[in-house]
């Protein structure tokens, strides 16, 4: 039987009802299926314009150089386009499976490859990665996940997540190191927005925000017509004041106010991905951040000054006749427009500085300068937390990282490198940027890929194992061994504060490598250690609470009052004997 073909123009019009999916191939895989088949339903699938709904949708995120360069190389086709990115995908996977499966300084080599050869281009794909589907026993009741498990589905995520942090993180810090010799006004909106990628958050996305908000921001002022041609504003001193008030006032209508109290010294009010969602009642750095940025695509001439007590934005006009004012963002539900004459004298009086020293507080800053101030806004805030309000472990960490990272790179002063050794070893990839200051750290990762822990008659009152979850006897809290020490192995300084020599045992019993539940790190002595098991709220917050234990663990089991992780490949390779033990143990109920 001859089947009859369409014509050609009508399977184009079916191909175009595919819907574009994100996380999904199933249009992907019709499309791949129409290019096997006839010459005609081959040639429509081949269009173009088929595909760049799909690439859209699965690439939100590339780098920008590389982009273009596809886009030449292609000539624009988003067939041949997608099918690359798809490559990359696929390289991209291939390293991050190596990544996982094995341990050491080979891991940064990989995390080096990732980075220098596709950078953000590899982002879409490892955030699917870093969002697979986790085994039952960690998802959350009655949430339902029909994707197929990956194999070791938990430290997948773990390594992808290290990885994206890897790749964001080192942009920002490339992105900084350009401003030490060309520090532009147009540099600021993104210099300032690298302040998120070291929370694994990429540029594209704050620029992506800032750009829907000065959209917003149009529509309202015409809504309250508010002129919105620059060529009308810029030439009248009372229409640009107007104008600058109005953004004010529609960054209000939007959520975005003055912190007062104690959410004034959040630590979540000093970074963009935060004070443009879930903070927006922040500090004045971040208002004017935003009104600058807003100002700008708009079409006012505006910067941020770096006046004590507060920064204010400079507004000026390209015409003479139009004298430059102020604005206090802060504070412009009680007055927006500041004038130099009139009130900039009074602030500093107030603050204390003499009006005879007022340029430097009323001239345009740089972007070096707003990131020096961001940076001790935050370790102010790290220093003033307030009561109830701590943020976890693992944001404090990255906030100071940050911070001490944009002094390294613009104070030029190694002590800050020195400080930024202590936090590093929680980016377990970052060390790219930092490789000639961090030989002793990729040192203890060649030894530790090469240092194995099977169970022998040396190791033989080692009484428990990696992967046990425990509570302390004394202080309460519970933990997951990650590592043990046949007897202490902490120097005697520690050893002498911590009190160990006043245990029954004292130093000479086994040590346990633990992770607690607030993923702080913990070294406890075996008398302390209790058998306990999880609580299904506690048990559904592991990765979120401690993310570390993504990198150690695999899945869970729990019998009566005992657990046990499963382990990673990395933890099964250290400990080879570790996971047959746990399993007799939580089995056979012994002590």
């Amino acid at each position: 039987m001859t089947i009859r073909e369409l014509p050609f123009d009508l399977y184009v019009q079916i191909l175009e009802q595919l819907t574009p999916l994100t996380g999904s191939d199933e249009s992907i895989i019709v499309l791949i299926s129409c290019l096997k088949t006839s010459t005609l339903l081959r040639a429509a699938a081949s269009v173009s314009r088929l595909w760049e709904p799909h690439y859209r949708a699965r690439y939100t995120i590339c780098d920008p150089a590389k982009e273009q360069s596809r886009k030449r190389s292609t000539g624009g086709d988003w067939r041949l386009m997608y099918f690359e990115r798809r490559r990359i995908d696929l390289e991209t996977l291939e390293i991050l499976f190596k990544i996982v499966m094995e341990r050491g300084d080979g891991r940064l080599e990989r995390a080096r490859e990732v980075n220098t050869k596709f950078s953000f281009d590899a982002w879409n794909v490892l955030e699917m990665a870093a969002n697979c589907p986790l085994p039952d026993t960690f998802r959350e009741p009655g949430v339902s996940d029909q994707r197929p498990i990956p194999p070791h589905a938990v430290p997948l995520r773990f390594w992808a997540q290290m990885l994206l942090g890897a790749i964001a993180r080192s942009d920002a810090v490339c992105t900084w190191g350009k401003l030490v010799s060309n520090d532009t006004p147009q540099s600021l909106e993104l210099s300032f927005a690298c302040m998120s990628s070291f929370f694994v958050c990429p540029p594209m996305k704050i620029l992506s925000q800032l750009e829907e908000l000065a959209t917003l921001c149009k529509i309202y002022l015409i809504k309250h017509q508010i002129p919105i041609d620059p060529a009308e504003f810029t030439s009248d001193s009372a229409k640009l004041r107007l104008v600058c008030s109005s953004i004010c006032d529609f960054l209000w209508s939007c959520g975005f106010e003055a912190a007062d109290g104690e959410r004034f010294h959040m630590l979540q009010n000093r970074f963009p991905h935060l004070f443009l969602t879930t903070h927006q009642a922040t500090i004045p750095i971040s208002l004017v951040y935003i009104f600058v940025c807003i100002a700008r695509k708009m079409g006012v001439t505006a910067a941020p000054t770096d006046f004590p007590s507060r920064v204010l934005a400079v507004v000026s006009s390209p015409h003479p006749d139009v004298l430059e004012f102020f604005v206090d963002v802060f504070g412009s539900r009680t007055q927006a427009i500041l004038t130099l004459h009139d009130d900039i004298p009074r602030f500093l009086i107030q603050v204390g500085i003499h009006t005879n020293t007022i340029l430097p507080w009323i001239s345009s800053a740089s972007s070096t300068s707003m990131l020096l101030r961001a940076s001790r806004n935050v370790l102010a805030s790290v220093n003033n937390f307030p009561a109830g309000a701590a943020a976890p472990e693992v944001e404090l960490h990255t906030a100071i990282y940050a911070s001490l990272m944009i002094n390294a790179i613009f104070m030029n002063d190694r002590r800050y490198l020195l400080n930024i050794m202590k936090h590093i070893n929680r980016f377990l990839l970052d060390l790219l940027p930092l490789t000639t200051h961090c030989n002793a750290i990729m040192e203890d990762e060649k030894e530790a890929a090469t240092t194995s822990h099977p169970r022998s008659a040396l190791t033989r009152e080692v009484k428990f194992f990696v992967g046990m979850v425990f509570k302390h006897a004394a202080h309460g809290y519970v933990g997951y061994v990650y590592g043990w020490d046949p007897s202490c192995a902490a120097d005697e300084d520690w050893i002498r504060e911590m009190g160990v020599d006043l245990l029954s045992r004292g130093r000479h019993q086994p040590f346990y490598h633990a992770l607690d539940q607030s993923g702080s790190l913990r070294y406890v002595a075996e008398d302390n250690i209790r058998a306990t098991c999880l609580e299904p709220a506690h048990v559904h917050r592991i990765f979120t609470d401690a993310p570390r234990a993504g990198m150690y663990f695999e899945d869970l089991t729990q019998v009566d009052e005992r657990a046990r992780f499963l382990l990673s490949p990395e933890l099964n390779a250290a400990y080879p004997d570790d996971e047959a033990f746990g399993d007799r143990w939580l089995r056979q109920e012994e002590d």
